[in-house]
């Protein structure tokens, strides 16, 4: 068994899988999840996934463990940096170890990446000539999936959409990213970004699902808010396939789950400013749920290779 691993801010969700015949990942256990212990640092974590995955696998021979995880992800599997949602994670060595306390091979990737790898193999970019996928949530996550392979990048960012930079109207030109940049889309197209721009707007403090409710209920101000964060999502997609014209992007996180009409205006704003070959991609909806990053990141653990028997 395989087991794939999906390390978040608040929840671990694992689950088994198996190689299949062509190449992909069958998952063979229902999710499990479980509370992450993020307020006692990467140790404690390492110790829950640990458990998780000895739970799943139910006697069952692990023979390697694939984890997606929020924060940025080096070369060697550590945690390059990350928000404070989980107490030390930058610079916690995760891949090693969990090498030490499972005895297997591990693979740690970005929680985004892994997604990403989940989509281009069996969601909206199967088949495709490479997929570049867009998360947008609390905040905006990208991946780079081409034919033959994830791009991490050099230092674990490559598909790092949400730090695009944009010429934004005057009132939110002034706007700070997460990272602390000035001009970054996640400032004002993720969950929070929307929220802001709607209480700065009205004066009136409500989640996203509210804001999207009265939308959908025909209020003009929450209507262009939802919009207006779509338009500067497309920029930045266009922006960004500008330079990898891949054939499919792929639309994902919270944020997406309002919908068509969402998904439709980050499709009208994206055409609008692509190059003309790029305009031609395939901007979709990602299919995965919530096992994606699980599934991702199963599906770039290594298969065991038997080793041969004396005849």
């Amino acid at each position: 068994m395989i087991v794939g691993v999906d390390i978040g801010g608040t929840k671990i969700a694992v689950a088994g899988f198996e190689p299949d015949p062509a190449g992909g990942r069958r998952r063979v256990t229902p999710v499990r999840s479980c509370a992450t212990p993020a307020r006692e640092g990467g140790d404690a974590i390492v110790r829950a996934v640990v458990e998780a995955v000895r739970a799943v696998a139910d006697g069952e021979p692990v023979t390697a463990v694939g984890v997606g995880t929020a924060g940025v992800v080096a070369p060697d599997g550590s945690i390059t940096s990350a928000t404070d949602a989980i107490r030390g994670w930058a610079g916690f060595p995760l891949r090693s170890a969990l090498e030490r306390a499972t005895g297997v091979a591990v693979v740690v990737v970005n929680d985004v990446h892994a997604a990403a790898v989940a989509e281009a193999a069996q969601g909206a970019g199967r088949g495709a000539g490479g997929l570049l996928m867009v998360a947008v949530g609390t905040g905006i996550g990208g991946a780079v999936v081409l034919p033959d392979g994830l791009r991490t990048g050099a230092t674990g960012t490559a598909g790092s959409v949400g730090h695009t930079e944009l010429a934004l109207p005057a009132e939110l030109a002034g706007r700070r990213c997460g990272c602390g940049a000035p001009g970054h889309v996640e400032a004002v197209a993720s969950g929070p970004g929307l929220e802001r721009t709607y209480r700065e707007r009205t004066g009136t403090p409500l989640p996203l699902r509210e804001v999207d409710a009265l939308a959908r209920a025909g209020d003009r101000t929450a209507a262009e808010v939802i919009a207006q964060g779509a338009q500067f999502l497309g920029r930045a997609l266009a922006a960004a396939n500008a330079v990898l014209d891949v054939e499919v992007v792929a639309v994902g996180g919270g944020v997406a789950g309002i919908g068509e009409r969402y998904l439709d205006e980050v499709a009208r704003a994206y055409r609008a400013v692509a190059m003309p070959g790029p305009a031609r991609a395939r901007v979709l909806p990602a299919e995965f749920g919530v096992d994606a990053t699980a599934t991702g990141a199963a599906l770039l653990a290594p298969v065991e290779t038997p080793t041969p028997r004396p005849a």
